[in-house]
């Protein structure tokens, strides 16, 4: 597999390893000789050959159209048949890995419980399955990449007993068995006698899981060796291949008739005749089948080793190790959680902006090796806070830098902080304007609606020849601005 960039457009362009690029070459080269040929000689020999042949209907003819449109169709149908076989086939080697690995974890934890009492036996177990299970991922890489496969490295496989190294050999060699099914026998045969021992202390309800762990990784590798094992169609190839063939021979014909320009003729022949035999005769090859050896296939060495270091991971020493928490600085309250995460992003997001203030500033101090501590107050350092990942607290990052760098610090983390409160100033400023000119407004309209009312009552009154006495209209207008909340003098009129 080729690991590449796309980060510069030219890079990529002129990389020569995995290129389908030269093997194109081999068609599209000749067919742009050819176009430039042609038109040469009809301009030297003033030969009208092409018309004579009816070239020139040929190219208004709806036959070539079709032909064209066919063989489009087909290289497309290809290409994604190709991506599809590709991307499952990586799908499932990542799926084979992780199903194969959680069974030997899972075996792995169930004996903790016997590693007290029976440590040897415990150990045995491990480092068995552990190898077996090696071995066993690294045939199965072996045999979906065929012949021109690499060589996997296992885990110690010259640890396993002798007895068990010939059982391998006999089966494989003698009798023809196949090597991946007998290393997987022999691990569920094992985890079924260290279950009868003891050694495995767990219910076999949940053991089951592991036997149907194991039985999905084999059948992930089984759909792979499907994607080796069958190939593109025939006929498919075979059509695509016949096509494309005239196509290389007819197109320079073609455009010769049409286009007096050599460049111009020659360029617009090189591009399809190239763009095609890429896609159907090189990028589709390539994809169909993604395990062996070529530049562009699976990287199965790589896969072997991340299987064989987390296998590993399970023989070490703190494969047994239990996480727990603080009892000083565990947080219990959900309320206080998210409180510390508030104030832990926040704090995150100063760090970032001071981060990017210094790197912009032209006269930032440079930054020199990193000393953890507890407590500075050494004026010519410059501190930064991190947060230890097995403590949990507050721990400060130093840098040795030249006398007063850190009073450009402090000075640079105040203008910072100033230029944020600045900013929020103005925010709370902006909302209080609002705030006053939306009272206002409910100033005006409580104005409006008590003199409505006001100029309402006086005008029910005066048509049922009902006159309110003095007091009276004092007092209603005093309860109309009692309850409105405007001026006395304003209710009254």
């Amino acid at each position: 597999m080729i690991e590449y960039s796309e980060s510069w457009l030219i890079l990529t362009l002129l990389r020569w390893k995995g290129s389908v690029f030269p093997r194109s070459c081999y068609f599209a080269i000749p067919a742009a000789i050819l176009t430039a040929v042609l038109v040469k000689v009809e301009e030297t020999t003033r030969v009208q050959f092409r018309e004579e042949l009816g070239l020139l209907d040929a190219n208004r003819s709806q036959l070539w159209i079709i032909s064209v449109g066919v063989l489009h169709a087909l290289l497309i149908f290809r290409i994604n048949r190709a991506m599809e076989r590709f991307w499952e086939g990586t799908g499932l080697l990542h799926q084979m890995r992780g199903e194969w690995f959680d069974a030997v974890s899972c075996c792995v934890t169930f004996t903790r419980g016997s590693i007290a009492t029976r440590y040897e036996d415990t150990m045995k177990f491990r480092h068995t399955i552990v190898r077996l299970m090696s071995l066993c991922h690294g045939s199965a890489l072996g045999e979906i990449g065929g012949e021109d496969s690499d060589f996997c490295e296992t885990i110690d496989a010259a640890g396993l007993s002798d007895l068990t190294q010939h059982h391998l050999t006999e089966c494989a060699e003698v009798l023809h068995f196949n090597r991946v099914e007998v290393l997987l026998h022999m691990i569920q045969s094992l985890i079924t006698h260290n279950l009868d021992n003891g050694v495995l202390r767990v219910q076999p309800p949940i053991l089951s899981r592991v036997y149907q762990t194991l039985s999905r990784g084999f059948v992930n590798l089984l759909n792979a060796k499907k994607i080796a094992d069958t190939r593109f169609p025939f006929p498919f190839s075979q059509l695509i291949s016949g096509l494309l063939l005239v196509h290389v021979v007819m197109l320079p014909i073609l455009l010769s008739a049409v286009i007096a320009e050599v460049w111009l003729a020659t360029t617009l022949t090189f591009i399809p005749i190239f763009s095609m035999c890429c896609l159907k005769n090189y990028i589709g090859v390539e994809l169909e089948n993604p395990f062996g050896r070529d530049d562009n296939d699976l990287p199965l060495k790589h896969f072997q080793a991340e299987m064989n270091n987390c296998l590993l991971m399970l023989l070490h020493h703190s494969a047994d190790f239990m996480a727990g928490v603080s009892k000083q600085r565990c947080i219990v309250d959900i309320h206080d959680i998210r409180e510390a995460m508030r104030v832990t992003s926040m704090e995150s997001w100063l760090q970032e902006t001071i981060a990017k203030a210094a790197t912009s500033s032209t006269d930032a101090p440079a930054k020199g090796s990193e000393v953890l501590h507890e407590d500075s107050t050494d004026s010519a350092t410059i501190s930064d806070f991190e947060v230890d990942a097995y403590g949990g607290h507050v721990i400060e990052k130093v840098h040795p830098i030249f006398p007063g760098a850190r009073r450009d610090e402090e000075k640079l983390q105040s203008t910072t902080l100033l230029q944020g409160i600045d900013q929020v100033v103005a925010a709370l400023m902006g909302i209080r304007q609002a705030i006053e000119v939306q009272s206002e407004d409910v100033g005006r309209s409580i104005d409006t609606f008590a003199a409505l009312a006001v100029n309402l009552r006086k005008g029910g009154e005066m048509g049922d020849d009902h006159v309110l006495e003095d007091d009276e209209s004092h007092d209603a207008g005093f309860t109309l601005a009692w309850d409105c909340g405007i001026p006395l003098h304003e209710a009254l009129g």
